[in-house]
């Protein structure tokens, strides 16, 4: 947060010294060097984008046409896009951009009084603090819209009222407004091969990573992230559709607000480690990618495998997933996978050079918490006190990321290890 602080104070006191916009190459290179990233200067020379663009070397240029693609923004769509994309905090993401919390906003006084109390338990508050009261001073303290604070009150409070689709038109609205977005815009070959050379690092990451979790190749994994992608948004940054499902893999509110640590659903890499922690929770249950994917669209292990909606979006989807799939079959080059992807290859060091800002969290991060109950008097000795919502009072071991509870899982046993979801648990 303190960074990001430090980027607009500095964007203020900057943009005056621009009054004219120099020609020079060696200006503009000069500037670019004294910025803090280069998402603030591009942020900061909004008005000179003509003179600026054509002195930049190829690697800055892919930078600056993939996150503006398509183009045509106003100022404001401009400049919240480098915002978004100089985030590396999501916290700071979601109180910038409030709408994306409007579902918790809507319905924050549908919360039961249960559950605002398990929550104050929870962050050590010493006595219960009224619900007007409580908000009150979230509000002074400007933090109404601290997401990963609230989160266990947002998970509730879409608990209590369901799918609220006026909401999500709403955050649909606003984000064409601030962003520039045409929704159901996708990307083009050009703007994939783009993508996917200037996040090469995020997709090894996650790649890495998931194929380590569910023990396949790291160039499978790469594959089915790159494949998914495409099919998502062509690497199409500020995506999203009719139906509320925002940015490069197309996440959803509960995607992306509800299930793990609430993330900046722009951010390339907390999409894909999102993506990456699904199917990882499926590929435990379906034991094959085939199967995790059919998951991962539909919600369903065994669709599009038995004849059941054999002609649907979903069962499509999948089918196209197994068509690239398996055309690239024995491909392991990156640029090739590109090529046959796109049509092209951006893949050269350069980008890796550029002094852009990352996020520096992984999948582990992004997991959401659940509590592990063992059965048969297993791990006795670790065991504490759980209240529930009902006011029931178990024994479990704890709050834990999932993956703790995977290990717990694969050395004693999936039957031995009973997993309960925190929306179920007071404290």
């Amino acid at each position: 947060m303190k960074r990001f602080i430090i980027l607009i104070a500095f964007f203020i006191t900057t943009r005056m010294l621009h009054a004219t916009c120099s020609e020079s190459p060696q200006y503009w290179q000069m500037q670019m060097r004294q910025s803090p990233a280069i998402e603030q200067f591009f942020m900061q020379n909004y008005r000179c984008q003509r003179n600026f663009y054509q002195h930049l070397n190829t690697a800055q240029k892919i930078y600056f046409d993939t996150v503006i693609y398509p183009g045509n923004l106003t100022e404001e769509q401009y400049q919240n896009r480098w915002l978004a994309m100089s985030m590396q905090d999501d916290r700071a993401f979601f109180k910038t951009f409030t709408f994306f919390n409007n579902y918790f906003t809507a319905h924050k006084d549908s919360i039961t009084t249960k559950q605002l109390e398990c929550f104050q338990a929870q962050k050590g508050f010493p006595r219960y603090v009224p619900r007007e009261q409580f908000y009150r001073e979230l509000a002074q303290r400007d933090m109404s819209h601290d997401v990963s604070y609230l989160y266990p009150l947002i998970r509730w409070s879409y608990a209590n009222n369901g799918i609220d689709m006026s909401l999500s038109a709403q955050r649909v609205q606003r984000a064409e407004q601030l962003f520039g977005i045409k929704r159901g815009k996708i990307g083009d070959s050009e703007q994939f091969a783009r993508f996917l050379a200037l996040y090469d690092a995020e997709y090894d990451y996650v790649a890495n990573e998931l194929a380590n979790q569910i023990n396949i190749t790291p160039i499978t994994a790469y594959k089915l992230l790159v494949i998914l992608t495409y099919l998502e948004s062509r690497g199409n940054i500020f995506a999203v559709s009719n139906t509320g499902a925002f940015g490069p893999l197309q996440s959803t509110l509960h995607f992306y607000m509800l299930y793990g640590e609430p993330n900046n659903p722009f951010d390339p890499k907390a999409s894909l480690a999102k993506l990456a922690n699904k199917f990882v929770h499926y590929y435990r249950e379906g034991r094959t990618l085939d199967a995790s994917v059919i998951a991962y669209k539909s919600g369903s292990l065994n669709k599009c495998t038995n004849g059941m909606g054999q002609n649907s979006a979903d069962c499509q989807y999948y089918y196209n997933y197994k068509n690239y799939m398996s055309r690239m079959d024995g491909v392991w080059d990156k640029g090739e996978i590109s090529r046959y992807m796109t049509g092209n290859s951006y893949f050269f060091p350069e980008l890796a050079q550029l002094q852009r800002l990352h996020n520096p969290n992984g999948l582990v991060y992004y997991e959401p918490y659940q509590y592990a109950v063992p059965k048969n008097g297993l791990l006795s000795d670790r065991l504490q006190n759980t209240i529930y919502l009902s006011g029931v009072v178990s024994k479990s071991l704890g709050k834990m990321k999932r993956s703790e509870i995977y290990k717990l899982q694969d050395r004693y046993g999936v039957n031995q290890i009973e997993v309960i979801s925190d929306k179920s648990i007071c404290r």
